[in-house]
Formats: structure tokens, sequence, C-alpha cells
């Protein structure tokens, strides 16, 4: 062997070993993509080794510690229909944090998303680490069942947090026992993973896209490898923002009174639903003193099951609501008439099985957010049973330090997790004009360090534009992908507008 064979040969090893997301020195399967047996059932015209692959990747636990633990990410790689097609793919995150990227993304690619985007670029959904099909799943059955064990009391906030504490801990206890470090489960190794196994696969530059919490993956992997990101598409996008768990709840509380005045102010809204805050903050107390036995089924054992249903639980039903639907007044409505027909639904949802990686959701959320107390989130007194309820659901700043309080999780360097120069790589987000959690005035803070970020709030939606404006969002992201030097064209957001339903 020649010098200039032995230094061509050093020259790619080196070359190797410094890609983003390298393989770790002493095992020769980090960051390879191994084909599997698909753990779900496919969608009808999905067939696994034809028109898409199924498999695993190895990844570091911690990527600063390349001979340590391991981890198991399942990647599901969908080719191009075409053989001439963009080299760059896209890789989609859902929301949560916590919900399978495979179980929301797979069957709308075998569907209609895929006759969209295959025929001009490959799809790669990643089930990041934590979620149901990667190895481990963060998923806090514990508290799952915990909050079942409740529906058929009347519980107070104290109460309810400290069956939800011990809850807490018996998944905290049980990961430990599992050998998890949950202090490995932060966005700052996931976006670590996406560059590990994009270079893997053999792709360069790719696109991401996000929606809700996957946007904030997003964020870090323009962050940490900005030559890796052709543009970014943020479905709800959230700001990498430090107050905006702390916040959360004063947010939705704002967006809520929002609803009241905008109905307020429209005469027949105002005439359907007169006096609604009022009668809304009313109906908190008056079913806290005496709240309404709602029968239900569980779905799992057919067994009938009395679930209480207080102002706390309204609270938690409306704050869910208001991600999905803008008609708030009209479901306020309707339980202040006594009509709890939309909240059998809702109850019987908690008693289904749940896939949710919750315990990486906490993990994110402490880790990233998590770096306030109980003293700083400040709630309007009127609203207080409102926030009570939320904490009581699952949702907002106070829940996550009952978690914090148990977990003890610690919060990264702030230099570390936030945007700290400026970035051109082309950002288009599309957000809901009335998002309860990612308000208009987070959209000057998306932009200050993003100098090609392009923002769309789309009136008469709440959280996901994906979901509920998707005949304007999917042309206006299929142009962007073409072409993502400049703002699609948004004509179809003026088609949007906020109407009250005020049929009884």
């Amino acid at each position: 062997m020649n010098w200039r064979t032995i230094l061509t040969l050093c020259i790619i090893n080196i070359t190797f070993c410094t890609m983003a997301g390298q393989a770790a020195s002493g095992n020769p399967d980090i960051g390879k993509f191994k084909e599997a047996p698909c753990p779900f059932p496919l969608p009808e015209g999905l067939v696994l080794g034809e028109n898409f692959k199924f498999g695993y990747v190895t990844v570091p636990e911690l990527h600063e510690k390349f001979n340590g633990k391991i981890l198991q990410l399942a990647v599901a790689i969908f080719p191009s229909y075409n053989e001439k097609h963009a080299p760059d793919p896209i890789v989609m995150n859902t929301s949560g944090p916590g919900k399978s990227n495979m179980d929301n993304f797979v069957p709308q690619i075998a569907a209609q998303l895929g006759e969209f985007i295959l025929p001009e670029r490959d799809i790669v959904i990643i089930e990041l680490r934590g979620l149901r099909y990667s190895k481990p799943f963060l998923m806090c059955k514990e508290i799952s069942e915990a909050r079942k064990s409740t529906m058929e009391k009347n519980l107070n906030t104290e109460e309810t947090k400290t069956i939800m504490q011990k809850a807490m801990k018996a998944s905290h206890d049980r990961f430990l026992r599992e050998g998890v470090n949950l202090s490995a489960f932060n966005n700052i190794e996931t976006a670590a993973d996406i560059a590990m196994i994009m270079t893997g696969l053999g792709y360069d530059k790719f696109n991401i896209v996000g929606s809700s919490a996957g946007t904030l993956v997003a964020h870090h992997v323009i962050r940490d490898y900005p030559e890796r990101i052709r543009c970014a598409i943020m479905d709800a996008g959230l700001p990498i923002e430090p107050t905006i768990l702390r916040d959360m709840a004063p947010n939705f509380i704002q967006v809520l009174k929002q609803y009241f005045e905008e109905c307020n102010n429209e005469p027949a809204c105002k005439s359907a639903y007169p006096d609604l805050e009022k009668r809304f903050l009313n109906l908190l107390d008056s079913l806290n003193q005496n709240p309404v036995t709602i029968p239900i089924i569980d779905p799992e054992t057919g067994k009938k099951i009395n679930y209480v249903f207080n102002g706390y639980r309204l609270a938690g039903y409306v704050s869910l609501s208001m991600y999905y639907t803008t008609q708030i007044p009209h479901i306020i409505d309707k339980i202040i008439c006594g009509d709890y027909s939309d909240i059998k639904g809702y109850a019987s949802s908690m008693l289904r099985p749940n896939y949710f990686a919750d315990g990486l959701g906490h993990t994110i959320f402490l880790s990233e957010v998590g770096n306030y107390s109980y003293s700083d989130i400040k709630i309007d007194p009127a609203y207080s049973i409102f926030a009570k309820g939320m904490t009581n659901s699952g949702l907002g700043g106070e829940y996550e330090l009952y978690v914090k309080d148990v977990w003890n999780i610690s919060t990264i360097d702030s230099d570390r997790i936030q945007y700290q120069k400026q970035y051109n790589v082309p950002v288009l987000v599309l957000n809901g004009m009335y998002d309860p959690a990612i308000p208009p005035k987070y959209d000057s803070v998306m932009k200050k360090h993003l100098n090609n970020c392009y923002i769309f709030r789309f009136d008469g939606v709440p959280h996901s534009a994906f979901d509920n404006a998707t005949e304007c969002v999917l042309p206006m992201l299929l142009e962007f992908l073409k072409d993502p030097t400049k703002a699609p064209d948004s004509a179809c957001v003026k088609n949007f507008k906020q109407e009250f339903l005020t049929k009884k």
C-alpha cells in the first residue's frame, strides 16, 4: 500500500468520523439502519420492502459519550415514486411531546399525503427517542391508571395532586429500575439523533416539518445543524421561549376571555349566549359544590362508570376543546343548559388504551422551559377554578411543576437551548389566530433569530392549521417546498374568518 492510498484512507476515515451524528467507535452498529419486521398493522397500499422500508437505527444515549449506553429508534423510509426526484427528503415530527410519529404519519402517507409529496421527494419518519415504537418507550402507565381511578371521585386540587404525584413517583422509579436515564431524553439529543440517522441513510440536506411540540424539534435541528436544513415548515409553531410553559394557563385564560368578549360584541352570539362569561364562571363554582354524575361505559371492559363531573373537570374539558375548535361559546352553553352528551365521549376517551409517551413530554418540557416556580404563574383570581381544572387535567405549568417536584429533572442552560445568533434557514409557520397555547404575541419571538421566517395566522382556526385549514395549508406547503426562497401565495388565508355557531 503506497502513501497516497494510506493518505486517502485516512481522509475518508476522518471525514466519516466527523460527520454530524457520527458513529461511535467501538460499536459498529451506531448510526446504521437495519431493516426489521413492522410492529404495527400496515395501511392498505403499503408493502414492506416494496414501497417503504422499516427498521431500527442504534444511537448513543448521550451523543457526547459514544461508548456508553445505546437506544433503538424506529425509522420508516418512503422513497419517491419517481426515479428523478429532489435529493432532499422530508423529515416529519408530530405533536405532544409524546405522540407517535409512526401512528400519526404512516397512515397519512399511505393515503393522500404521500400522493402529494412522494412524486417529488422521499419522506423519512423517525420515531424519536422515547416514543412508542422506539426503545425505551416512555409511557407513564401509572399516571394513566391513577387518572382513571379518580373518575368516580369528587376530588379537590390537593387531593388530585397527592394521587397524581404518587403515580408520578411510581413511573419515575420504574424508569430508574429499567435503567432509563431520563436526563438523556431532550431535544438536544433528539436533534443529534436526526442528524446521525439522516447521515446514515445517505442524505446531506433535508427539509423538516413539525407540528406543535414537533416544531421545537425543528428549532433544535436548525440551531445545531443549520447547514443540513434546506427549509422548515411549522404547524402550530412554538418559539424557543423560556416562559411558554409558565404562561400556558394565563394564555388559555386570555384566549377564553377573547371568546367571551367577541361573542358579546356580536349581536347574534350575544343573543344566543347572553352573559356567557358570568354564567360560565358561576357554573365552575356550582359544579364544584354540586357535581353531576354522568354514566359512561368503559370501552375496554364494558363496565358502567359513574363519572363525577365537577367544575375542575369542566375546566379541563373546555381547555382541551380549545385546541380543536373555536366554537367555545356553543360548547359552554350546551353544558350550562344541561346537555352533557359531549362529556360522555370526552370521559370515555380517557379509558381507551394510551400509547402516548407522556414521560418524554415531561423530560422535554422540564429540561427546556421548566425554570420557573409556582409563584411565577400569574392567574386572574376570577379564573382560579379554571386554572386549577387545567392543572388537574394534566395541562399547564403548575402540573409540570408537580412532576418536577418528584422527578427532579434539571433545566438545561438557556444558552444551550435558545438561539444565540441569526439563522438564514427558510421557515414557514402556519398558526391559528385562536391558538390558546401559542397566541399571536409569540410571532415576534419566532422571528427574532430567523431571518427568513414567514408567519401566517388563520382566522377561525385554533391550534393546528394543518388540521383546520388543510385546503389552504397544503398548497402553501407544497409551494414552499418547491421554492423556499420566498413566501408562498397566501391569498387563500383570507378565506378563513371566525363565525360563531349560534344554533341551539
